[in-house]
């Protein structure tokens, strides 16, 4: 039975999903260190009998490169490069593969041109290989020295079936006089989540009735947000809350002014929702065609975001069903499988 040793930071039911579908579908056995998780997001996860987590307090630079000797691994795969005890054990590491999984894309200044340059010389030496969500995140590794041959995308999946179920559900539901455009994210600045509540009381304003703006979530600004009629606040959901809450919902917005990736894209077009992203959504790459199954707007611009929720709203029921059909097709290309393969290809 191959075994993989797991470095992460703080653990997320995308990354837990495709890790028990690796040891569950392919016999692997896997130890995963990791942070506590965040007080905005406090999760319930449920692991295979063939998955064993540990806390980062337990364990040194030292510690982590003594069971990365005497463990059995087949495989070291380290989540970013911030924790400097995690890349102090890799450069103690001869004789384990060793993969880098990271999300922070290529925007090409000054700062990351030095980071690129300095990671040539400090991280990639100690890695043979990169694992990156996609295309953006790709460029980044080719800058800081790893080849074609060394890096794999495809690095984070939702439960694509189990959102699938979804698509299926809202297909044949009634359509409603009523509808409703989803948020899931942090209360926080870099999602311009405020901007966002103020734009739709703008258009609620302007005469737009049957459309509300539900979002699920909380942050430091959930205290501060905006009340208005046509606004629901959920608060943060467990996973099975939020798949009871999407039954009713007809379109996704992810307006985030930073999003490396955004795997709730993903859950969300899998489960054959129209979608609206900022053009700093990640994902939208993936699992977003314009004009098609949704719109992109320029991210930071209110009035840009506005319009293209305008377009959305005048969509008929029937269109709205073509594009979440798209959606869910997209939603295909990555699949916890295919994220269980590639790791699984690694360790051979």
């Amino acid at each position: 039975m191959k075994r993989i040793l797991v470095l992460y930071r703080e653990l997320a039911g995308y990354f837990v999903q495709c890790m028990n579908h690796l040891c569950d579908e392919y016999n692997v056995e896997a130890d995963i260190i990791a942070y506590p998780l965040s007080a905005d997001a406090p999760f319930q996860f449920s692991f295979s009998n063939k998955v064993r987590v540990e806390s980062r307090a337990l364990y040194n630079a030292d510690t982590l490169a003594e069971k990365i000797r005497n463990g059995g691994y087949s495989l070291v795969f380290a989540g970013g490069w911030s924790d400097k005890e995690y890349l102090n054990a890799i450069k103690q590491n001869s004789t384990t593969k060793s993969l880098l999984g990271f999300d922070t894309w290529w925007n090409g200044n000054v700062k990351q041109v030095l980071s690129a340059v300095y990671a040539q010389y400090v991280i990639t030496p100690y890695f043979d290989y990169a694992f990156v969500p996609g295309a953006e995140q790709k460029k980044l590794a080719l800058k800081m020295g790893f080849d074609e041959a060394q890096i794999i995308t495809g690095a984070y999946s939702c439960d694509v079936a189990k959102f699938s179920v979804l698509n299926e559900y809202r297909g044949v539901r009634d359509n409603a006089a009523s509808k409703s455009l989803m948020y899931v994210g942090r209360y926080s600045s870099e999602k311009f989540i405020t901007e966002l509540q103020q734009g739709f009381i703008e258009l609620c304003a302007d005469g737009m009735k049957n459309w509300k703006l539900v979002c699920a979530g909380t942050g430091p600004l959930f205290e501060n947000k905006l009340m208005h009629e046509s606004i629901i606040h959920l608060g943060f959901l467990q996973p099975q809350q939020l798949v009871e809450a999407m039954k009713e919902g007809d379109a996704f917005v992810l307006p985030s002014t930073f999003e490396p990736w955004g795997v709730a894209v993903h859950e969300f077009a899998a489960a054959g929702f129209p979608l609206v992203l900022s053009s700093n959504v990640g994902a939208k790459g993936a699992f977003l065609e314009e004009g098609k199954n949704g719109f992109v707007f320029q991210s930071g611009n209110r009035n840009e975001l506005k319009k293209k929720l305008k377009i959305l709203f005048s969509k008929s029921d029937d269109e709205l069903k073509q594009m979440g059909t798209i959606s869910h097709s997209l939603a295909q290309r990555i699949t916890p499988d295919t994220w269980a393969r590639s790791l699984h290809q690694l360790m051979n």
